[in-house]
């Protein structure tokens, strides 16, 4: 009787299993936190609401206003985030509606987390943005910005910022329109630096971009800011947010998944002695 339990006990913990349960164990986040921002400033700009909420809204809304336009606005995160191991990522993500436009410009909406550097006000911050496709006399594409260190433009300026990818939006760069989109931005820490990535995605509205690219020189590893801005090219009458969401998740380290492989070798260990005794016996 002793025999057979042992043995039963022994097969449902065999190595195999308890590798594959520690290698799950070790594939999921050891930390993710995920947060909701409800605590806007106005840093340029005036016509805005719900900066008290995940979804403030920029401008009035009143036809052919353009009241959204040169408005730029940033958050605090509850916490600073670190990207220290490969495989640590934070992601900024929201949705959005724009309302009124006319022929909007590109590069005239930008969203990116930021770095403040330790800077008191809203300039000198290092991190990235990136920002719409459009129409304009310039580059028509959506392009991916890093903040110079140092610098001693605003966030949301392309002064004192450099060009690190562009992409088309699908099916053409004008189809951006008024309407609804959801929008992210991502960084993960890798063994050459980090790799990013946005994207901006029509809902109801045939429109789509998202671009990646590995910066192998990051000014900061750091994110603790987000910010939104409006050009006076955008021509909306209202830019209305939904949900702002940042996420940041870290990977265990290699030194918790080599101590979880121990005691899984530990425990196969002690199964196999057990089993053998009472076979033997």
């Amino acid at each position: 009787m002793n025999t057979l339990n042992s043995s039963i006990c022994f097969s449902r913990f065999s190595l195999a299993g308890m590798i594959s349960v520690i290698f799950g164990i070790s594939a999921l986040p050891s930390f993710v936190h995920a947060e909701l921002l409800d605590s806007w400033t106005q840093y340029s700009g005036s016509v805005s609401s719900g900066l008290n909420t995940a979804s403030p809204v920029l401008g009035n809304g009143n036809a052919d206003s353009e009241s959204a336009d040169s408005q730029t606005i940033y958050a605090s995160s509850s916490m600073s985030y670190t990207l220290a191991d490969v495989g640590d990522t934070v992601t900024l993500s929201a949705g959005v509606t724009f309302t009124g436009m006319v022929s909007p410009q590109s590069d005239q909406f930008r969203f990116g987390f930021y770095d403040v550097n330790g800077q008191p006000g809203a300039t000198g911050w290092l991190g990235y943005y990136a920002t719409n496709s459009g129409t304009s006399t310039g580059p028509t594409y959506s392009r991916l910005w890093e903040r110079d260190n140092p610098n001693t433009g605003s966030f949301g300026s392309g002064a004192g910022a450099s060009l690190l990818a562009w992409v088309n939006a699908s099916p053409s760069n004008t189809a951006f329109e008024s309407g609804t989109y959801s929008f992210s931005l991502s960084a993960t820490r890798v063994e050459s630096g980090l790799d990013l990535s946005w994207s901006m995605i029509g809902t109801g509205l045939i429109y789509s971009l998202s671009g990646t690219v590995v910066d192998t020189t990051p000014e900061s590893y750091v994110f603790d800011r987000v910010g939104f801005f409006t050009g006076g090219g955008l021509n909306a009458d209202q830019v209305a947010f939904l949900d702002v969401d940042l996420t940041f998740s870290a990977i265990p380290e290699p030194a918790s998944t080599n101590f979880l492989l121990m005691i899984a070798a530990g425990l196969f260990t002690v199964g196999a002695r057990h089993h053998k005794m009472f076979s033997d016996a």
